[in-house]
């Protein structure tokens, strides 16, 4: 149950980077593995970006910003590389 809901954040942060123009590309997020406290793999039905490791304190931050800030600097990476020189705000 706990994963299910943490599958959903996932996917709502991805769609909120997707209409804010952050990221280049939307994926979805299908599945949320608990590997200990702490540390969750998302996996993505996408080959551009097939799984993503977060690491969560609840007490520090809310899970969709540790989601949205691994998502942001791994596809951010990779976007740059892919966006220059193409009208994609970088």
């Amino acid at each position: 149950m706990v994963e299910e809901q943490l599958t959903i954040e996932a996917q709502e942060t991805v769609d909120e980077l997707w209409a804010e123009q952050v990221i280049p590309f939307k994926f979805t997020a299908y599945r949320v593995e608990a590997r200990e406290p702490g540390h969750y793999t998302v996996h993505f039905s996408d080959t551009q970006l097939p799984l993503l490791f977060v690491y969560w304190n609840p007490e520090k931050e809310s899970y969709k910003r540790a989601v949205r800030e691994v998502v942001e600097r791994t596809v951010g990476r990779r976007s740059r590389a892919k966006c220059a020189g193409q009208n994609w705000p970088v």
